[in-house]
């Protein structure tokens, strides 16, 4: 939704070993160089689903990918998302041809639901969650145990309760203020009783329509998550 305080959706995860972005929505590519990280800094992308909102940026990235002597890749690009993957992308490439094909570099996919996946020093849990017809939501953990979860679009299920049990921080979306809820999206009671349900040691609430700035998002949710909890803003930090 158009907003002058808030980008479309995106969070990077930094690991010892790889940076991983939690979908690419609309001035993904912008806001990186923001946070100071190139194109060519990008290990894995992982995309809860395929709304526009959460991909827009996964053409222009792949496109950039090819040119200027700092953004040329050539280390290859893991790409994670839900049953259906593979399919998306052959339905870009017959609207943008080879632009979106790389050249100096390879792509490995992975379509999930609810897997395990190991990579180097990190893994990620994906679990499906309710959405659209393929959405997932990811935990991501390091080798140490620290742990977050990303929720993507989703309603109260128990696909995301699961996914977030004792994690170290779990941003949830909250796309609905109290009252106003929409199918598929959270209210901000319903992030809170995830939480509490969870057992999850911190939350973050994003995805926030412009609506919700009128609104006050931590009373409702304090009738159901008394543990530490804050509304994001863009380019903020977490350490684990």
């Amino acid at each position: 939704m158009p907003s002058q305080r808030r980008a479309s959706p995106c969070v990077m995860v930094k690991t010892a070993e790889s940076i991983i972005l939690c979908d690419t929505g609309p001035g993904t590519l912008r806001q990186l160089l923001s946070a100071g990280v190139l194109i060519s800094d990008i290990d894995m992308i992982i995309y809860s689903h395929f709304h526009i909102d959460h991909t827009a940026d996964f053409c222009p990235f792949l496109f950039a990918s090819k040119y200027g002597p700092e953004l040329v890749r050539s280390r290859d690009l893991t790409v994670m998302g839900p049953l259906g993957l593979m399919q998306w992308y052959d339905n870009l490439k017959q609207v943008h041809g080879d632009w979106i094909v790389p050249e100096s570099f390879t792509i490995k996919w992975i379509e999930t639901a609810d897997a395990k996946h190991i990579f180097n020093g990190f893994s990620v849990q994906s679990a499906q969650v309710k959405h659209s017809n393929a959405c997932i939501a990811v935990r991501i953990e390091d080798s140490s145990g620290k742990s977050m979860v990303y929720s993507g679009d989703t309603d109260f299920c128990e696909g995301i309760i699961d996914i977030s049990r004792n994690a170290d921080k779990i941003l949830l979306e909250c796309s609905c203020p109290e009252g106003h809820k929409i199918e598929g999206h959270l209210t901000p009671s319903l992030a809170g009783r995830i939480a509490r349900k969870s057992g999850c040691k911190s939350l973050v609430l994003t995805h926030l329509y412009p609506a919700c700035d009128q609104h006050d998002l931590m009373a409702p949710l304090r009738h159901e998550f008394d543990g530490p909890c804050e509304i994001a803003r863009d380019l903020q930090t977490f350490s684990l």
